[in-house]
């Protein structure tokens, strides 16, 4: 199965005091790593800040590393005119789901995958995509 990591699960697994933290390793116990696990380069920005920011430089390099050798990298702006997909995406929504989240799932409608691991409820309201949490 094709799924597609978003940062609140990647977060919550890697910081042990996230709220999510046990949600994460349950997912892991699952074997959700045991997919074709892919991720964009918008998702690693994310990642790797708020993981520098909340513990340090080194837990955000390990994770980024991690990354790299386990999932596939989906470089988003080699789509062309993604900005512009996205922010008709983002209209769609009215705002109710973030420029980033609207540029997950055209990331992932543009490479059919249908499952997405993501904390993040605001997921749920988009219809192509199967939130597993």
């Amino acid at each position: 199965m094709k799924v597609f990591l978003d940062s609140s699960f990647i977060i919550a697994y890697v910081i042990e005091i996230d709220d999510n933290y046990k949600s994460a390793l349950k997912l892991e116990d699952e074997k959700i790593f045991d997919n074709e696990c892919y991720i964009s380069n918008l998702i690693i920005n994310e990642i790797v800040t708020v993981i520098g920011n909340k513990i340090n430089l080194d837990l955000a390099l390990n994770t980024y590393c991690a990354i790299k050798d386990n999932c596939i990298i989906i470089n988003e702006y080699d789509t062309s005119n993604f900005n512009d997909n996205v922010m008709n995406m983002y209209k769609k929504y009215n705002t109710k789901l973030s420029f980033t989240d609207c540029a997950i799932i055209e990331i992932m409608k543009k490479n059919n995958i249908n499952n997405l691991v993501s904390f993040d409820k605001s997921f749920d309201r988009v219809e192509e995509i199967i939130r597993i949490y």
